[in-house]
C-alpha cells in the first residue's frame, strides 16, 4: 500500500490507534469504488453497514427534513470516513451522503470491520468515544437552539423535526428489527381488552343485551382466532400480515375477556340456577368477579411490550419531550 493512502487511513480517529501492518491488511481486504459528481454514495434510511473511507474528491453529508429544506451537515475530503456508526449500531444510514466531486472511495465491508473490531478492541473503544461526542454535540445543539428562539434559530433549525422523526424511529428501531407485529398484537390486545370491558359495562347500565354482547364477544373472539391463525401460515405481503397480527392479538382479548369456561357457558343458557333457588342469578357480578384478573394482564402484557421495545419509547418520549420544550419556548 502506498504511503499517502497508509497515511489517509492514519488520519481517521478510530483506525489511528492501528499498526501498519494492520491497515495494510484491512486496506487488502477492502474493495475500492469510485463515483461521480452529483451521485449519492448512501441514502438516509438506507439499510448497509460497510464502512467507505474517502480517498479523493468531496462528498457531502446531507440532511432532509420533513418539511424542511435540505440541510448540509458537513463536507467529507480525504481521509474522512462514514457509515462507521451503521457497522457499530446496525441500524439504518442516519444520513444521505452525495458526491460533490468525482469520488474514490475504500469499501470496508461489514464483515471485516466486525473482526476488526473483535482482534482490535482499541477501534471499538474509539468508535465509542466517537458515538458519546457525537450525542454530547447532538444535546448542547439541541440546548443551544431550546435557548435561543429567534429567527436565526429558527431557521438554523428543521422544520418541523418531530413530524417525521417519530416515523424514522419507528421503521429504525421496530420494523428494522422485524419487532412490529409483536408490537401490534399486543397493542390490539390491551385496546381490544379495555374497549369490551367498557362497552360490556355500558351494556349493564343501559340494560342493553349485556348477555348478547358477551355472547357476540366470545364467539367473535374464536372467530378472529382461528382466521389469523390459519392466515399466519400463508405468505401475505406486509400490510396482510400486520392486519392478521391485529386480528389475533383483538381475538385472544376477546376470549380473554370471558375468562374461562364457567361464564363462557352461562352466557349460552338462559336457564341458570344457583345453588339456592330464591337467589337470582347474577352475570353482572359473576363478570365483575374477575375484574382483577384482566387488570393484571393488562399491566402484564404493557409491561412486557415496554421491555420489549424499551429502545423505541426512549426514543420517543425524548422526540415528545423537546417538542414540549419547543413549544414552550416558543409561547
Amino acid at each position: 500500500m502506498s504511503p499517502d493512502r497508509l497515511a489517509l487511513l492514519r488520519a481517521i480517529e478510530f483506525l489511528a490507534p492501528l499498526d501498519d501492518e494492520t491497515l495494510a491488511e484491512l486496506a487488502g481486504r477492502a474493495g475500492v469504488a469510485r463515483c461521480a459528481a452529483g451521485r449519492i454514495i448512501v441514502g438516509e434510511l438506507e439499510s448497509g453497514a460497510d464502512v467507505f473511507v474517502v480517498l479523493g474528491g468531496r462528498a457531502e453529508v446531507v440532511v432532509e427534513p420533513h418539511g424542511g429544506a435540505r440541510r448540509v451537515l458537513h463536507t467529507l475530503g480525504p481521509g474522512s470516513a462514514f457509515g462507521e456508526m451503521a457497522s457499530l449500531t446496525g441500524e439504518l444510514r442516519s444520513a444521505t451522503v452525495v458526491a460533490v466531486d468525482d469520488v474514490e472511495l475504500l469499501v470496508i465491508r461489514d464483515a471485516d470491520f466486525d473482526r476488526l473490531r473483535e482482534r482490535r478492541p482499541e477501534v471499538a473503544v474509539a468508535l465509542l468515544r466517537m458515538l458519546g461526542n457525537r450525542l454530547v454535540d447532538t444535546d448542547r445543539a439541541i440546548d443551544a437552539l431550546l435557548a435561543a428562539p429567534g429567527p436565526d434559530a429558527a431557521a438554523a433549525a428543521p422544520a418541523s423535526p418531530a413530524a417525521g422523526s417519530i416515523r424514522r424511529v419507528w421503521r429504525e428501531l421496530v420494523v428494522n428489527h422485524h419487532h412490529d407485529l409483536p408490537f401490534l398484537t399486543l397493542a390490539a390486545f390491551v385496546i381490544t381488552l379495555v374497549a369490551i370491558r367498557l362497552t360490556v359495562y355500558l351494556a349493564f347500565r343501559l340494560d342493553v343485551a349485556p348477555r348478547g354482547v358477551l355472547r357476540t364477544a366470545y364467539t367473535s373472539g374464536f372467530a378472529l382466532v382461528f382466521v389469523s391463525a390459519a392466515a399466519a401460515v400463508l405468505a401475505f405481503r406486509p400490510a396482510v400480515r400486520k392486519l392478521v397480527a391485529l386480528a389475533y392479538g383483538v381475538g385472544v382479548a376477546l376470549i380473554f375477556n370471558e375468562l374461562g369456561v364457567t361464564l363462557a357457558f352461562d352466557i349460552f343458557f338462559k336457564d341458570i340456577h344457583t345453588p339456592d333457588p330464591d337467589v337470582a342469578f347474577d352475570i353482572e357480578r359473576l363478570y365483575r368477579r374477575t375484574e382483577p384478573v384482566r387488570a393484571i394482564a393488562i399491566g402484564l402484557v404493557v409491561l412486557i411490550q415496554a421491555v420489549y421495545l424499551r429502545p423505541f419509547y426512549r426514543r420517543v418520549w425524548f422526540i415528545a419531550r423537546t417538542r414540549v420544550r419547543r413549544w414552550f419556548v416558543r409561547r
